[in-house]
């Protein structure tokens, strides 16, 4: 039978519009449908989805797979995207994704909501910040870097590329990714935010944190990758690595709630914020200059002027070989949890006062 050049254009732009929707590999893992490609839009309304995405194959020649669950509400809406476990020691944001689907369901979603629930399998599995390679190596690469990168010459950019390209960017008109401090340090909960987006400034200040730091992004970051495609996006930063903090986390979940519910992707009212939020739009780092153990005089959140001391530094004897001082007037945003410090060490940073409020820090 001769097909028309017409019908076979059309047969051809119906099998891209298919690709472009979700793909299953017609098996299960531990009861759920594996997927090669989430399309939200592809997917009936009323229901609560389980899925897992097929990442790449590890050095044994099995895939990970990440658990990715989406709530399609019964009414329409837009679509709003939870980012868990991009770094592998982050464990605070896991609990959170998990407490946040508990407050969901088809009837109070207008729209989607998709939930990422540890992107970084690998990583989590080794308890490492960075995607860890198998075969015996010893190497990690930060998947925070090199998301919409598009390369795919080794194990880490191709694992990035395929979670950018098939399970996050298509799927978001809003954008939270979940993160901890990296490890050694102690982190408030904090924010970091591109204001020169209106809605990214509110999604900042919805979310009730201690503090926000005013911050044009990192190239290659989840937030920034989707801030660059025209998607408000923040970074959400929920204390330390490698811990669980019951407190950090239940303000997190309100956090995240109150975007929901704002942005109308949650029927709800709105929750009110635990703390007032300190803006910043520049910080300073103390580093040390000796090695040896140090003492902390001051805690996270702690108000310092300039030249208040911070740390007490000793040698092996216990004798004093360095005080440090705060560089500039502001608060105690980050910490080093651990002791003993080698040169170069960051010890704590402090964000500074720029200024009275936080319209003055924007025109900044």
């Amino acid at each position: 039978m001769k097909i028309s050049k017409t019908l076979l254009t059309g047969l051809l732009a119906l099998s891209t519009i298919t690709l472009a929707k979700m793909e299953y590999t017609g098996e299960k893992y531990l009861g759920k449908d594996i997927i090669t490609n989430l399309d939200v839009s592809d997917l009936d309304s009323g229901k609560v989805y389980e899925f897992y995405f097929q990442g790449i194959e590890n050095s044994l020649g099995r895939p990970w797979y990440v658990p990715v669950t989406v709530i399609k509400g019964e009414k329409s809406g837009k679509r709003f995207l939870i980012n868990s476990g991009v770094h592998g020691n982050e464990l605070n944001p896991i609990l959170t994704s998990y407490k946040v689907k508990e407050n969901l369901n088809p009837k109070n979603v207008n729209g989607t909501v998709t939930i990422v629930h540890g992107m970084n399998v690998s990583g989590l599995l080794n308890n490492t910040r960075g995607y860890k390679f198998g075969a015996n190596s010893e190497s990690t690469s930060d998947l925070n870097r090199q998301m919409d990168a598009g390369k795919t010459a080794a194990a880490d950019q191709k694992y990035s590329t395929l979670i950018w390209q098939n399970l996050l960017s298509k799927n978001a008109d809003k954008v939270i990714d979940l993160h901890t401090s990296g490890k050694g340090s102690e982190f408030p909960l904090f924010v970091y935010a591109d204001f020169r987006n209106a809605d990214i400034q509110k999604m900042a200040e919805l979310t009730g944190a201690d503090v926000v730091k005013l911050d044009s992004g990192e190239k290659g970051s989840v937030e920034t990758s989707f801030v660059d495609i025209g998607i408000p996006s923040i970074t959400f930063e929920l204390g330390s690595s490698e811990t669980q903090q019951a407190e950090i986390v239940a303000r997190a979940v309100d956090g995240v709630l109150n975007n929901m519910i704002y942005f109308d992707s949650l029927t709800g009212k709105d929750i009110k914020p635990y703390e007032d939020t300190f803006y910043g739009n520049s910080w300073s780092r103390i580093r040390a200059e000796k090695g040896g153990y140090v003492e902390n005089k001051v805690k996270i959140m702690d108000k310092v002027k300039e030249g208040d001391l911070m740390f007490v530094q000793y040698d092996s004897f216990g004798n004093v070989v360095k005080e440090y001082k705060s560089p500039n007037s502001g608060i105690v945003v980050s910490i080093k949890d651990y002791p003993y410090s080698e040169p170069g060490d960051s010890l704590g940073r402090v964000i500074e006062y720029d200024a009275k409020d936080k319209e003055q820090v924007i025109k900044k």
